[in-house]
């Protein structure tokens, strides 16, 4: 049954819908990627912070809830810095009364019962205190001055003055002079360095006291800490000063600058030239031979490096062996214009298909009877090549040429997969400070490792962007020196 008129597929505010839910859908995969990289950019985004939010939640409620439970319970924590400072008081004065007891006593009036006694009410106290400072109903563990003395306390006393004791006294039932001397020149000292710890704990109590909110900033001090190192801190133009500070990133544009000015004329030059003689009617079986030539453009690019890598491999791919029985020392992993070279013929494999293709399409819209006629008045191959051929599709190659050059500015498989951009060794560039780099490291690479090898995200975007604004350079020189100039009408 036909449609009525003016009845219509969706309803207006279905369609309408439709297309705004399509648009924020294609904002959204579109330039928020785009956004975030440029974002990241200026960030000192690195495998511990760029996912980090989940963890930053979860410490940040660790954080809360320590701050809530430490403030609830604050009468209860002071009550206990109280005793501690009781208990400390108690075991500073029977430590004096050990102090006393071994600098004035005598081998006749000498009780090492006392000792022993003052010794349980010693480590009773200390017990007691370390109890309190180590529980996590009060963190007095964290706050500065209290943990880390109290440990020493308790090292300086059962180790230093209780073990000196020991030895000097052993099982001994007469003390001796002798005895008595020693225990002063090795115990008094190490009581002296107890009383001085204990006295700074409950200096560091007394500021607990006085003011509470320090205990819990130092509880939540390591808590913040962590949530600092794991968080993205903006860091404005810290990366793009670290791309430009040694020779590593200037000497990878260099690099690909020379990589586009070597490749893209062989890859033209190889593409045009077969172009031309397989579309000759002399050629015979052409159409297979053209078909057999496509091939490098149908095989996967991983495939086709990782042959030409083995069929270059040194002393042992069939290349590299060959060029060695005839003096030629071809080495790819060692030196640094060899491995360079290499990167030509490979992206020269590669490309040539494409520029073929072109050309010949280019070369089949070239009217025959042109040809023809050029032929019946005597013009010679060259003539007929040089003035119709050339002149009829010089404006194909030309943008063919223009698209292979921008492939090969992101040149960026063929190194990797030939020796990672290598070889590495000492570089110095221009006036950038001297540094050890690899050689070859295309600008594309360069990112890519400062990624995936050093985990440094900021630094990769930021070098991206570098990438990306000379490519942008390269399309508007392209537009407005070449397209226009070239194009008809143009300049």
């Amino acid at each position: 049954m036909a449609r009525g008129k003016g009845t219509t597929l969706y309803p207006w505010h279905v369609a309408f819908l439709l297309i705004m839910l399509s648009l924020a859908m294609y904002l959204f995969f579109s330039l928020w990627p785009i956004a975030y990289s440029i974002y990241i950019a200026f960030t000192d985004a690195n495998n511990f912070n760029i996912a980090s939010e989940p963890r930053i939640r979860e410490l940040m409620s660790q954080r809360a809830m320590v701050s809530s439970y430490l403030q609830a319970n604050k009468e209860n924590i002071l009550k206990q810095v109280y005793q501690v400072d009781t208990y400390l008081d108690e075991a500073s004065s029977y430590l004096r009364e050990l102090r006393k007891i071994i600098l004035q006593s005598t081998p006749q009036n000498f009780s090492i019962a006392r000792i022993s006694e003052l010794r349980n009410n010693v480590d009773s106290r200390l017990t007691y205190v370390t109890s309190i400072i180590s529980s996590n109903t009060t963190y007095l563990y964290y706050f500065p001055g209290i943990g880390g003395e109290m440990t020493r306390v308790i090292t300086i006393v059962d180790e230093g003055i209780w073990g000196d004791i020991d030895r000097t006294l052993g099982f001994k039932l007469v003390v001796t002079q002798e005895d008595l001397a020693q225990l002063r020149n090795t115990t008094i000292p190490k009581i002296d360095k107890a009383l001085d710890s204990i006295q700074k704990i409950q200096l560091s109590l007394k500021q607990v006291e006085s003011n509470y909110q320090s205990l819990i900033s130092s509880v939540t001090r390591g808590l913040d800490e962590e949530i600092d190192r794991i968080s993205m801190h903006f860091v404005g133009l810290n990366n793009f000063e670290q791309l430009f500070s040694d020779s590593r990133f200037p000497y990878s544009i260099f690099k690909t600058l020379l990589f586009v000015l070597t490749s893209v004329p062989i890859k033209v030059a190889v593409g045009v030239s077969l172009a031309y003689i397989f579309s000759s009617p002399l050629i015979y079986g052409r159409r297979v031979m053209r078909a057999a030539l496509l091939v490098p453009w149908a095989l996967p690019v991983l495939l086709s490096v990782t042959t030409w890598r083995m069929f270059m491999a040194p002393n042992m791919g069939p290349l590299a062996l060959y060029l060695n029985s005839i003096g030629i020392d071809l080495n790819i992993y060692n030196r640094e214009w060899d491995a360079f070279l290499a990167y030509n013929i490979v992206e020269m494999w590669l490309a040539y298909p494409f520029i073929m293709t072109v050309t010949m399409a280019a070369i089949s819209s070239i009217p025959k009877e042109l040809l023809e006629s050029a032929l019946v008045d005597g013009a010679s191959a060259w003539e007929r090549f040089k003035q119709i051929m050339l002149p009829l599709t010089a404006r194909p190659i030309l943008f063919a040429s223009i698209l292979t050059a921008g492939a090969s500015l992101q040149a960026f498989m063929v190194p990797l997969l030939l020796n990672n951009g290598g070889p590495t060794k000492e570089l110095q560039f221009l006036w950038f400070s001297r540094t050890t780099s690899a050689v070859n490291e295309m600008m594309v690479l360069f990112g890519y490792n400062r990624a995936y090898l050093d985990q440094q995200y900021g630094l990769s975007a930021a070098a991206y962007l570098v990438v990306v604004f000379i490519l942008l350079l390269y399309a508007i020189a392209w537009y407005f020196l070449i397209y226009k100039r070239t194009a008809p009408g143009g300049v």
